[in-house]
């Protein structure tokens, strides 16, 4: 008997991106899946109760999405029929705390970033199953033509290409009220947290918060500092974004074209005419483009022993990846050989590295095909899947 696998889709148009992957790969390995539309769960609730009329192997699932069906007030599905519940956290725990303080036993949390791991195990102590699950990239389908497939880097006509939003505008949302706080004097905390980030961006915004709180001598246990650390997460919002726009402003400024797309960059109060904002444009047109571009530039969301997605999709469409480093890229990768990085403390740097490589064609392309190379071995989904051991 086939083992059956339940996926969700229809909220975000990147983790539909993911699922569908996801949904490729198990079909290819015989698994039957369903796919569920989270966006009409009317729907959906008819196509599951069927499905589970015959056992499921498992649920994978993005950021919490279809974690607390429940066929009972206070009954959750997925504990009511054991059926394991893999959810791959995408961004920071703190982001999600009632969802995972309720989680249901049957949850697996996969985990984009080790410190993260960490986070989980310090302040949801409910959450016992948990694993490193970094991020992974998508190839475009042609695996082994990769040489005629794909457009030498002299070819190409972006010369760099970024594609992330300034997350400062969409975390305004997230803000709380800081003068109901009475504890503490809320506005010095955040402006003295958001300076340390920006001053020491290796450290973790959990670690700026809570050093914060111990240089005004405010003793908080674990649940109080955890219940803080989620009403301050917009910090971390606002130092992903205040690196974004001094990696590509300093670019701009010389001389340096650099092509745009996502949420936020068109209310940017600085404009250059080497910023060329192309807009919101769906995930999959983004990996059409990185084909296309010489340079895929890339910066963390503040993921210290982590990736990010926008790295291993550059290098599977050919492209040189330019990249501030992490941990994780400093154990895996060799700088300046399957991509090159740089650090947020150097960013002025920056222009001299992305000049070079778009003079020097030869070395660019040398690091395009050891990066197509590494990504291609180690770096697809298909691989973080074999390492958590739910697919062969």
């Amino acid at each position: 008997m086939k083992e059956r696998y339940i996926f969700f889709i229809g909220l975000i148009d990147t983790l539909d991106l993911y699922t569908e992957e996801f949904v490729e790969i198990f079909t290819g390995q015989g698994r039957e899946c369903l796919v569920l539309d989270a966006g009409n769960m009317e729907d959906a609730w008819v196509q599951l109760k069927a499905f589970l009329l015959e056992p499921v192997a498992g649920v994978i699932s993005f950021n919490n999405i279809g974690l607390h069906l429940e066929i009972e007030d206070g009954i959750n599905i997925w504990d009511r029929y054991q059926i394991p519940f893999y959810n791959i956290l995408m961004d920071h725990p703190f982001h999600y705390k009632k969802a995972l303080d309720t989680a249901p036993q049957q949850m697996i949390l996969l985990c984009m970033d080790q410190n993260h791991i960490e986070y989980v195990k310090r302040f949801y102590p409910n959450i016992q199953k948990i694993s490193f699950f970094p991020h992974a990239g998508i190839a475009s389908g042609f695996y082994d033509q990769y040489e005629n497939a794909t457009l030498r880097i002299e070819e190409r006509k972006i010369d760099v290409l970024y594609a992330g939003g300034l997350s400062r505008y969409a975390a305004e949302g997230l803000i709380p009220d800081l003068g109901r706080i009475t504890e503490f004097d809320a506005f010095a905390l955040v402006k003295s947290a958001l300076e340390k980030l920006i001053q020491k961006p290796d450290l973790t915004t959990e670690y700026v918060i809570e050093d914060c709180f111990k240089d005004i001598n405010l003793k908080l246990n674990d649940k109080q500092l955890g219940e803080l650390i989620t009403e301050l997460r917009f910090i971390d919002s606002f130092a992903v974004s205040f690196y974004r726009e001094q990696m590509v402003r300093v670019l701009a400024e010389n001389g340096i074209i650099v092509t745009v797309f996502g949420r936020g960059w068109e209310r940017c109060e600085w404009q250059h005419p080497n910023m060329v904002y192309g807009g919101e444009i769906r995930p999959a047109s983004i990996l059409a483009l990185m084909k296309q571009s010489k340079i895929v530039l890339n910066t963390m969301t503040w993921f210290k022993r982590g990736a990010h997605d926008r790295i291993f999709n550059g290098m599977l469409a050919g492209a040189v990846v330019v990249s501030d480093c992490s941990e994780y890229l400093n154990e895996h990768f060799t700088n300046g050989h399957e991509l090159q990085m740089f650090t947020l403390q150097e960013i002025d740097r920056l222009p001299e590295i992305v000049h070079r490589l778009l003079i020097h064609t030869d070395e660019a392309q040398d690091i395009a095909d050891c990066g197509y190379r590494s990504a291609i071995k180690s770096h697809r989904w298909i691989n973080r899947l074999r390492k958590v051991h739910l697919i062969d």
